[in-house]
């Protein structure tokens, strides 16, 4: 990030339009100001100045300062490439939507907001410094872009570790050497990686930035991630690291990569035969590719890319083998028809198994683990009976977390994966006792809200809101409450994120504190009133109250913004259902368990509603597709039993033999 000078600006502001869905925005300059004229909230032409540049190669961003402290990142970007690569030329961040003023991508609207989503990775000494009273920011820091100081901490303190000893390693217990490969991932984890932050880290903490602590990732869980782990949506490197073979072998960081330089420690195979022999793996007899071509770098086969902002390749840091043989069952990509894409995922599969010889073995992976628990393909007992001794700690977070249905005999399992000595697994095992009642909870998560891990007793705190502290000991009062502070402390920092606020009134209701609880889910929505989260708690909030009329113009607003959102519409068709419009609230159901046919509770509730209206074979068809689809369902399969009752369908048949 930088301040805008003739030698920073990369954009052509030379009076330049710019046409996008018949609108135009306009780039130049008033003396030395760069200037954007484009549309505001009010669906207005306004000139704003530009504030700061935002990156460099492929794109350039810019940054517009809108009052109130805050900044937001324009919606237009600069492609720095070359022209024979397609560059210098302005392109929009959302080519095929049409993002009006009231769409939630508008880049006057939080998603936007560069104090929130920028700042504290491409500033030097970055505090949000958020006004909850005012809605206003004092954001602070002491450089734009990356110093020194954001990786090392305050140079006061390295410069007060001198004067107290001239030992270098003394210094470096001081100052926070990162030579090894826990200190670089906490280190640069802290911005490389999808993760929500837990507290503010000050000028003189950096330093001590520490995964769980400061920060939390997101678990490379279906949705931001394929089901095997690959790269899906925008995650960064260290959550796609954490899975692979080189991390369980303490690969760094900086093995790599010149922190300092941003530039590669070698080119091409030259960098991957620091470590593996040339005679061995960069070979032909290896990769099966002419010497020399795209297809015989190591990345192209174990770090393939994927492309964000319409520009910007980024790589898949899992560093795993190809798994054709796996794409058409797990509905996961691979590198080799993601280059050879005229040919079939069993034709690349074939090819790999021809090329290996008779007898040969793929390397297991855990996707088909992941993939069965979020398939319901298996019961919980047989995920966690078969589940890899040497699974990497976010990867068995992950399938834990990605559990549905929960038995009672795999909640012991479950529970034994509390003690991991790795704060990602007990994370892993929180999320999936998260799944069952609230009295079931209690005595599983209650002695986490004490637990060694930032990340690991908020996560308890949050499960818990809501427990009878009549049941509690002192101790474990305590405990909780003091858990429960952390939480509200990390959500009061974010309160500028209506989600944030919403989180907040959903404690606040659970704790049984209404009043405050609708006060709070009030101002998250003038804070943003196109927030899915809480358009989607706040109906909810309504419907536990027993005022689904005030709900359904959220949920209503919310299908509106989102159409593609299957929570929003089983949630009408929910509401309808309560309201005894069952006729209407089916084609709201049958469109939930479409668009997100890999929930079970979505296809079940469907045919409960096709049932309920009479139309009981397209409800056994739905609960016989829905059985193939998830066997150890014991719900849906129940359902069979009993609609099955009486009937003389070849379904009903079927579901009798067995």
């Amino acid at each position: 990030m930088e301040i805008p000078v003739a030698a920073t600006v990369l954009g052509d502001f030379n009076n330049t339009e710019f046409r996008y869905f018949g609108r135009t925005a306009r780039f130049f300059k008033t003396g030395d100001s760069f200037r954007i004229t484009t549309e505001n909230q009010q669906g207005q032409p306004e000139t704003f100045t530009i504030a700061y540049t935002l990156g460099y190669k492929p794109l350039q961003q810019y940054v517009v300062d809108i009052g109130g402290g805050r900044f937001q990142v324009l919606p237009f970007a600069w492609d720095t490439r070359e022209m024979k690569d397609g560059g210098q030329r302005w392109f929009d961040l959302y080519p095929n939507d049409n993002v009006t003023p009231a769409n939630p991508l508008f880049w006057t609207r939080p998603v936007q907001n560069w104090n929130h989503m920028c700042g504290d990775c491409h500033t030097t000494g970055f505090s949000k410094n958020f006004s909850d009273d005012g809605n206003t920011f004092a954001s602070r820091w002491s450089e734009a872009g990356n110093g020194c100081e954001s990786c090392h901490g305050a140079g006061s303190a390295h410069v007060e570790a001198r004067t107290i000893t001239k030992s270098k390693a003394d210094n470096d217990s001081l100052v926070g050497s990162m030579r090894t490969q826990k200190a670089q991932i906490d280190q640069c984890g802290a911005c490389h990686a999808r993760r929500v932050r837990l507290r503010e880290a000050s000028s003189r903490e950096r330093m001590l930035e520490t995964m769980m602590e400061t920060w939390r990732p997101q678990l490379p869980q279906d949705g931001l991630y394929f089901v095997d782990g690959q790269i899906r949506e925008e995650v960064f490197e260290i959550g796609s690291f954490l899975q692979s073979k080189m991390a369980a072998k303490d690969v760094r960081c900086t093995d790599c990569h010149d922190p300092h330089t941003s530039r590669l420690k070698a080119e091409g195979n030259a960098l991957c035969t620091q470590c593996h022999e040339v005679e061995t793996f960069d070979r032909a007899e290896h990769h099966f590719h002419k010497p020399g071509t795209a297809g015989a770098q190591c990345v192209s086969c174990h770090m393939p890319s994927r492309t964000y902002m319409i520009v910007d390749p980024r790589r898949d840091h899992r560093l795993a083998i190809p798994r054709p043989d796996l794409s058409d069952s797990l509905a996961t990509p691979n590198p080799c028809t993601g280059c050879h894409t005229d040919r079939s995922n069993s034709w690349a599969a074939e090819a790999i198994r021809r090329h290996n010889g008779p007898g040969s073995s793929q390397m297991e992976t855990w996707g088909k683990v992941a993939w069965e628990a979020v398939q319901e393909r298996r019961s919980a007992t047989e995920i966690l009976n078969d589940l890899p001794a040497a699974l990497h700690p976010i990867a068995r977070a992950a399938v834990l977390a990605s559990l549905k249905s929960l038995p009672p005999q795999s909640l012991g399992m479950i529970a034994a994966q509390r003690s991991a000595s790795d704060p990602l697994v007990r994370l892993g095992a929180i999320d999936a006792i998260g799944k069952v009642p609230l009295p079931q909870r209690v005595p599983l998560l209650i002695d986490m809200a004490r637990d060694s891990s930032l990340a690991v007793r908020m996560e308890a705190a949050n499960l818990l809101a809501g427990v009878d502290r009549t049941s509690l000991s002192s101790k474990q009062r305590e405990g909780l409450d003091a858990a429960l502070a952390e939480y509200r402390m990390m959500l009061q920092r974010d309160a500028d994120r209506a989600e944030s606020i919403a989180a907040l009134a959903g404690l606040q209701a659970a704790e049984g504190d209404v009043a405050s609880a609708k006060l709070s889910f009030e101002k998250a929505l003038q804070r943003d009133d196109t927030s899915l989260t809480v358009l989607l708690n706040l109906a909810d909030f309504y419907r536990a109250q027993g005022n689904d009329t005030a709900g359904e113009p959220l949920l209503s607003r919310a299908a509106a913004l989102y159409p593609e959102a299957a929570s929003v519409h089983f949630a009408l068709g929910l509401l309808r259902v309560r309201q005894k419009r069952t006729l209407e609230a089916v084609p709201e159901l049958a469109q939930a368990a479409r668009l997100l046919p890999d929930d079970s509770n979505y296809a079940y509730v469907y045919a409960v509603g096709l049932y309920t209206i009479g139309q009981k074979g397209d409800a056994l068809s739905v609960l016989d597709k829905a059985r193939t689809r998830f066997p150890a369902n014991a719900e849906i399969s129940s359902a069979m039993q009993a609609y099955c009752a009486g009937q003389s369908s070849p379904i009903c048949s079927d579901t009798i033999s067995k």
